[in-house]
Order: structure tokens, then C-alpha cells, then sequence
């Protein structure tokens, strides 16, 4: 369960996050940010490309970051937009990985950029995602 600090800090960087978006299609910055269970936090943000299907959404590019940082069991994400939107189904599968590292819920905090947010979970958004024993022998290595 998230403590109102790590919600609030969570907003806090996704809304940073979120002014670094590069976009090339769209004027629609956003920004994310995730948690990991040792509390360490990590921004993204969306990064388009004139090539469809090229660009990264901000919640993939906060999940990389935290990757790229060694991090891997991640306790929850945020989501930043003029209004609040919940994640896209690719990212939450994405995201499902993860969850498969530590087979706990992962929190979803989606919020404006005044701060006002909800929170949901992985399991709630995405209740069927796709799972498989096959390639959760290969996940245990980035269990602590």
C-alpha cells in the first residue's frame, strides 16, 4: 500500500517528467514515474517519432529507467496528463512482467497535473494480462 509521501512524490516527478516530453506529432505531454519496493523512483516521459509505432509511452520510459538503473520489482506507477488517464494496454502488459517478478499487485496512481489522483492496480486494469510459467524461471534472477 502507498503512503500519501510516495503518492505525492510520485505526482511530483511524473509531473517534472512530463515537461521533458519530445514530441514531433503532438503537443500531448505526458509524464510518469514508478516506485520500486526498496523506494527508489523513476521518471519518463512520452517520447514520440514521426514513424508510427517508434515512440516510447511515458510509463514504458519510467518502467526503462528504473530497468536501466538496475531496478526491477516495481510497487507502483503513476501516470500525468492535463486530465487523468489510465495507462494504455500495451504498457500494462508491459508492466505485467514485473508483476511476475514478486507475484504482488502492482499500485496504478493516475493523476492531473493539479495533483488530483486515483489509484487502482495492475490486476484491477488488466485482470486477464498475459502470464506464463514458462518464463517465470527466467524472471527469479531479478527477485532480491
Amino acid at each position: 500500500m502507498l503512503t500519501k509521501d510516495e503518492i505525492q512524490k510520485l505526482i511530483k516527478i511524473a509531473v517534472e517528467f512530463r515537461q521533458k516530453s519530445f514530441l514531433v506529432r503532438s503537443k500531448h505531454k505526458i509524464g510518469a514515474s514508478v516506485i520500486t519496493t526498496d523506494r527508489e523512483y523513476y521518471g519518463g516521459c512520452l517520447i514520440e517519432s514521426v514513424v508510427t509505432g517508434l515512440g516510447v509511452c511515458a510509463e514504458r520510459s519510467a518502467i526503462d529507467h528504473s530497468v536501466i538503473h538496475g531496478k526491477y520489482q516495481i510497487k507502483a506507477l503513476c501516470v500525468v496528463d492535463t486530465k487523468q488517464i489510465y495507462p494504455c494496454g500495451a504498457c500494462l502488459q508491459y508492466l505485467m512482467q514485473f508483476y511476475q517478478i514478486n507475484n504482488q499487485d502492482i499500485d496504478i496512481v493516475v493523476s492531473d497535473i493539479y495533483g488530483t489522483y486515483k489509484i487502482t492496480s495492475l490486476k484491477n486494469l488488466l485482470p486477464h494480462g498475459y502470464l506464463t510459467k514458462k518464463h517465470l524461471f527466467s524472471l527469479k534472477k531479478y527477485q532480491s
